[in-house]
């Protein structure tokens, strides 16, 4: 009984460019922080607007403080709990 030979092996890639098909924990902490400060923007201008007496709708500027508050609230809840795991591993012995 003859035994085949393996095939070659699978090339290895020799591309050193730095682009990643997925976003790294710093990429996507970045653009949280981002989304989080556009929409504290959008609800500044908002509110400005109606300070100004200009026409806009009133819910709009409700739904866009409230997403803005929430989105506040939920960075400093990853922050804490970020935080606090940290605090932890630095607390284990080994």
């Amino acid at each position: 009984m003859a035994i085949a030979p393996i095939g070659s092996p699978l090339p290895i890639p020799t591309s050193t460019s730095t682009t990643r098909a997925t976003p790294g924990f710093g990429e996507m902490l970045s653009d949280a922080v981002q989304n989080v400060s556009s929409a504290e923007h959008r609800a500044d201008d908002l509110v400005q607007k109606l300070a100004r007496g200009e026409d806009v709708d009133l819910h709009q500027v409700t739904i866009a403080t409230t997403e803005a508050a929430l989105s506040v609230q939920m960075m400093v809840a990853v922050r804490d709990q970020a935080i606090q795991a940290y605090t932890q591993i630095m607390n284990m012995q080994f």
